[in-house]
């Protein structure tokens, strides 16, 4: 066989290997919904956006489909996904549920000082069909009363960027512990702040995040003689760094999240300037079937003005502490759970959990104080509900011996990822 006619074969041989090669790889045609009440169809493809129209079609295109649209909480976690492949053009039917995301929650709190707080929070979490939470709630108590509101979009301007803005107002009356009850003080201000934060993702797992508030609480005459606090008058930036790797598997989410974030507040006024440092990391498995095994830690420093220490009663600073009683400058916790479902209802399952935490807080009027102790809990996961999960937490303080019982809306998927 000649040079010539070798060659002619090898190039003969190479057009045909590349010819198949480009015929066979299949491409995303089209994608349809079927089910969406409320959302609307260009939405839900936003939601889907890793997976698009004219991509490839691969073996991972139908569960990061899947993902994406639990990953949002506002469709039934049950989803369907078939393709239909005719020559080289794949077809996807998508065939999930809208959840109910009009949730009004009452809430209610009290405790054996005589404390009483009562409220609602009404919650929108897919605004006219266009996946937008929009947030209101009033409280009133024996401490005073409180009035927030928020909204995030988590397609902001129709990309992957998540925006997110918070108002607060109210009077309070705020009582600082330590973990053997003492009072260390006690001071009533009027307070008002707002929050604006962007976060913009460069991958899947990988974010950045910028914010910025003010913060303004005014104290009451009394309570200025009483206690010495100046007033507080901040304007403030931060950052935020996240990476995650999460799966989710109903009723729970698996995988591992960390985030660390910096804020810097400038005084105005008297008050002082400021910063704090915040940390966060869970790593959540599922060793068996629809068990879940968490493993958490997360920690804080700051120069904090009493109005902005750190709170860490209740999920998710502490379980075995008093709610929203014990401030601190700085602390670091962890805990350990194992959680096992034992009733799958209809429209969603009943989950119980035991827990064990450790760690320790200080301030400028408190010495380093170690807690640590066990406890138990109920989560609750509403498959046709926009908020995933309500959970009962009770605590055992093994070094006061004190118990400590705290109560969650809307605290699945923790971390806020």
């Amino acid at each position: 066989m000649t040079f010539a006619k070798t060659a002619c074969l090898a190039l003969f041989m190479l057009l045909v290997l590349t010819g198949t090669a480009f015929t066979s790889e299949l491409i995303i045609k089209d994608i349809q919904f079927e089910g969406l009440k409320r959302t609307k169809d260009h939405i839900a493809l936003l939601i889907v956006r890793p997976v698009e129209i004219g991509d490839p079609f691969t073996d991972e295109t139908e569960e990061t489909i899947i993902q994406e649209l639990r990953e949002a909480k506002i469709f039934n976690p049950e989803i369907e996904v078939t393709t239909e492949i005719i020559d080289n053009e794949a077809t996807i039917y998508v065939v999930l549920k809208d959840r109910w995301t009009l949730i009004p929650v009452p809430l209610f709190s009290f405790s054996n000082s005589g404390s009483w707080r009562v409220g609602i929070l009404g919650i929108e979490s897919n605004f006219l069909g266009y996946y937008k939470t929009l947030g209101l709630g009033f409280f009133y108590g024996s401490e005073g009363w409180s009035l927030i509101s928020f909204y995030n979009d988590q397609i902001f301007l129709g990309t992957d960027m998540k925006f997110t803005a918070g108002f607060a107002a109210g009077f309070n009356e705020v009582t600082d512990q330590n973990v053997y009850e003492e009072v260390i003080q006690k001071y009533q201000s009027d307070n008002l702040g707002f929050r604006l934060k962007l976060e913009y993702p460069f991958t899947e797992e990988f974010s950045l995040a910028g914010d910025l508030g003010y913060g303004r609480s005014i104290l009451r005459d009394e309570s200025a003689l009483l206690t010495g606090i100046p007033d507080l008058n901040t304007f403030g930036v931060g950052g935020e760094i996240k990476w995650k790797d999460i799966y989710y598997d109903i009723p729970y989410e698996k995988g591992l999240l960390t985030k660390a974030s910096y804020a810097w507040n400038w005084g105005f006024d008297e008050t002082e300037d400021f910063s704090t440092v915040e940390g966060t990391i869970r790593w959540s498995v599922t060793p068996w079937w629809k068990h879940l095994i968490v493993l958490e830690a997360l920690g804080g420093w700051g120069e904090l003005p009493a109005q902005r220490e750190f709170r860490l009663g209740g999920f998710p600073g502490s379980r075995i502490l008093p709610t929203n009683k014990i401030a601190a400058d700085q602390f670091i916790t962890s805990a350990f759970t194992y959680n096992v479902p034992v009733w799958f209802f209809p429209g969603g399952t009943l989950s119980t959990k035991v827990f064990y935490e450790a760690g320790y807080y200080s301030s400028d009027l408190v010495h380093p104080t170690l807690f640590h102790g066990p406890g138990l809990g109920l989560d609750i996961y509403i498959d046709n509900l926009a908020i995933p999960a309500v959970q009962f937490n009770f605590g055992w303080n093994l070094e006061t011996g004190l118990f400590q019982f705290s109560a969650g809306v809307g605290t699945g998927g923790r971390g806020g990822n």
